[in-house]
């Protein structure tokens, strides 16, 4: 077919603008931009900021406060390099004087040629940071600063982003503004008038360009809670589209006929051979519901809904069973290497008469290993391929995919399930979260999945055991530490940074790392991993780790999702208070999942605040994780909620949608309604929403 000749009119006009468009984004910034789940521009312009600093006043020096965001203008008095008087750490210090007094600017992870062309003295210099008071003299640690020459200084309410990996804060904002400047007026409103104005919301481009560029007059309470018109309008858009897709695959997969296999009863008796336990109730009837839906001729879509360590993992074992009863290939997909090895070392330990013959398949194999791998899926020496989001790239081949299991489905959207799903002709799909979604909104947010919940956890498995401990106690600490290792036993030990200059107060998993290798050496290993390190060095030592040649492994959140060390019973966190309630629970849901009781501690500042330890007591007083899941998101709010990402048009915010139950609701209803009367998304006035939906559906994610 020949292209329209206004087809690129119609590019611009559409939601799959490319990214690439922009001035400035070429091929490795648009990697980056599609890492965070940005595509297009318009996937760009809903990537709206999580919070906006006041920046509409400059203050005199003298008027700083301590532990206050402020921002200041000085003349440069001095500047440069300096060594710390314990150890070899520099740092990088710049004093600036206005007629009120000084101000030191400190840098301990910076760029020195950056910073060099700000120290000549006399340079009048913007400094915006958290000021902090040492002997007296006010502090910025870590300031952002500029000068007249650098950028637009107009006062403003500051948008912050969601941080991109490789993606410079000053690089993203520049890159909104370009969109809202050169494409905002030239891309249509994909919502039909009569939904956005039944619900009083602006148009669109008056939404995008507020949000992103609040005016001087708004409030900071009301733009910080999200409260505008203008947020509620981004944010219905992006329930309201997704629901749409949902509802598109939904009526899609009505229609398909599925892979109708034999299930004999046998299955469930083979039970006592295959694993070492009983199957709980709910468990049972999982597993009930899934032989029925592969026996029904239809493709399944189930969610297999339950808290950390309820036993999804064996129920999505058996249904995989059944696949290669089936003479069936089966996919794994999980968000990370880690996890994805971890599924790897699980699958091959169980009996060999269940027959699987798993293969690994991850970013992080050369071109070699990935061409070896493909060739042995070609050949059918393999019946089982776990990976990453690898397992979606374009040029993979899964010939004779039967079944599809997406374990931590939270971390993908409905983009990937459907772009899977085209590997195979209509493979069935079975999809398991830990997220604790309450079922109301689950049915409504996976409306194109059937549900199954496991409550409660396999027989054995004991409750871990959360207290938390004051820091002034920390040597007890490490003597139940040392008992535990001596026990032949494992233990995780969370910090919220990587290493000191990203919060000179909190503790970093670098520096306690050093120190218990100082402590525990050489009778016990201690190990390091955080998000920062290359993937092959975190596979290796999490291997080391799970096969006891490390005995406390010391990290950040990385290891929050899946990770399953029998052996690992204590998990030790600092400074709790700044985490999610949500994400506390699974940090402590990595313990005690062999036959020893896990214990958890919190290991509490000494200045915490009264608000703070009550919020804490709750990890202390429940193990139910959809209790922990609503109280985190009464005390904390939006942005907190476990496993969440702030991406592009075509992903969820589940704090968001769980806050917004009702408009979710809303949207829902609309969506399913706009498809009643218009199937096909026929109608000339829908071609914004059509494209849309296929883009979600049919479009390959750039890895």
């Amino acid at each position: 077919m020949r292209p329209h000749k206004n087809l690129y009119l119609k590019q611009i006009q559409s939601l799959s603008l490319p990214l690439s468009c922009l001035k400035g984004i070429g091929p490795k910034r648009t990697a980056q931009f599609n890492r965070k789940g940005i595509h297009t521009i318009l996937d760009l312009l809903f990537f709206t900021p999580l919070r906006y600093q006041d920046r509409t006043t400059i203050l005199p020096i003298k008027e700083c406060r301590e532990g206050v965001h402020s921002l200041v203008q000085g003349r440069v008095v001095m500047g440069g390099e300096e060594q710390l008087s314990l150890g070899t750490t520099r740092v990088f210090k710049i004093l600036v004087r206005d007629i009120s007094g000084g101000l030191e600017l400190l840098w301990f992870h910076y760029r020195k040629p950056h910073l060099m062309r700000y120290i000549s003295p006399g340079t009048e210099l913007f400094a915006y940071g958290s000021v902090r008071m040492n002997r007296g003299r006010p502090q910025i640690i870590q300031p952002e600063v500029w000068t007249r020459d650098d950028k637009n200084i107009d006062l403003a309410f500051y948008p912050v982003y969601s941080s991109l990996y490789g993606v410079s804060p000053t690089l993203l904002r520049a890159a909104i503004k370009t969109a809202l400047e050169e494409y905002l007026e030239r891309i249509s409103d994909p919502l039909p008038s009569n939904i956005t104005e039944g619900l009083g919301l602006p148009r669109l481009t008056e939404a995008l360009n507020y949000v992103h560029f609040p005016p001087l007059e708004s409030s900071l309470a009301d733009l910080n809670q999200r409260r505008t018109l203008y947020h509620r309008r981004l944010l219905f858009d992006r329930i309201f589209l997704v629901m749409l897709a949902i509802a598109s695959r939904r009526k899609s997969a009505q229609k398909q006929k599925g892979l109708t296999w034999t299930c004999p009863l046998k299955l469930t008796e083979d039970l006592s051979r295959f694993f070492p336990f009983t199957l709980t109730l709910d468990q049972e009837k999982a597993f009930r519901d899934i032989i029925h839906d592969l026996a029904s001729g239809k493709p399944m879509n189930r969610l297999l809904l339950g808290d950390v360590g309820c036993g999804k993992t064996a129920v999505a074992a058996l249904a995989a069973y059944a696949g290669i009863t089936n003479n069936a290939l089966i996919a794994v997909m999980a968000p990370t290497q880690v996890l994805a090895g971890q599924h790897v070392n699980y699958f091959s330990s169980l009996p060999k008469e269940m027959g699987f013959r798993p293969l690994l398949l991850t970013g992080a194999l050369k071109k070699a290993q990935k061409q070896g791998v493909y060739d042995k899926i070609r050949s059918g020496s393999c019946n089982l391929v776990i990976g990453t989001q690898s397992l979606i790239q374009h040029d993979l081949r899964l010939p004779g995919l039967g079944l599809v299991v997406i374990d931590e489905q939270q971390r993908f959207g409905v983009r990937e399930r459907a772009l899977i799903d085209r590997k195979g002709k209509n493979p069935h799909q079975l999809v398991m979260t830990a997220t604790p979604i309450p079922r109301t909104l689950a049915m409504t947010l996976y409306g194109d999945l059937d549900i199954s919940i496991i409550n409660g956890y396999p027989e054995g498995r004991k409750k871990v055991v959360t207290r938390m401990v004051r820091e002034t106690e920390k040597r007890k600490v490490l003597d139940f530490l040392r008992t535990r290792l001596a026990m032949g036993q494992q233990a995780f030990v969370i910090c919220p940074v990587i290493e000191e200059s990203e919060d000179r107060d909190l503790k970093s998993a670098l520096e306690t790392a050093v120190k218990l290798k100082k402590i525990l050496s050489p009778l016990f290993a201690v190990g390091l991993m955080h998000g920062r390190m290359p993937a092959s060095e975190k596979d290796a030592v999490m291997n080391d780790f799970r096969r006891g040649k490390i005995h406390v492994l010391v990290g950040t959140t990385v290891v929050e999702v899946g990770v399953h060390v029998p052996a690992a019973t204590v998990m030790i966190i600092e400074h709790p208070e700044r985490f999610g309630l949500a994400q506390l629970h699974q940090l402590r849901g990595r313990v005690g999942r062999g036959s020893e009781r896990g214990v958890c501690l919190l290991i509490i500042p000494k200045d915490l605040s009264e608000k703070s330890l009550s919020r804490l007591r709750i990890m202390t007083e429940t193990q139910n994780g959809f209790e922990i899941a609503q109280k985190d998101l009464e005390e904390r709010g939006h942005g907190e909620f476990i496993g969440m990402r702030q991406a592009g048009l075509g992903d969820l915010d589940l704090s968001e949608m769980i806050k917004e139950h009702d408009l979710v609701l809303r949207a829902k209803e609309m969506a399913d309604a706009l498809l009643d009367s218009d199937p096909e998304l026929a109608d000339p006035s829908h071609l914004d929403l059509k494209n849309f939906v296929e883009s979600i559906l049919t479009k390959p994610i750039d890895l």
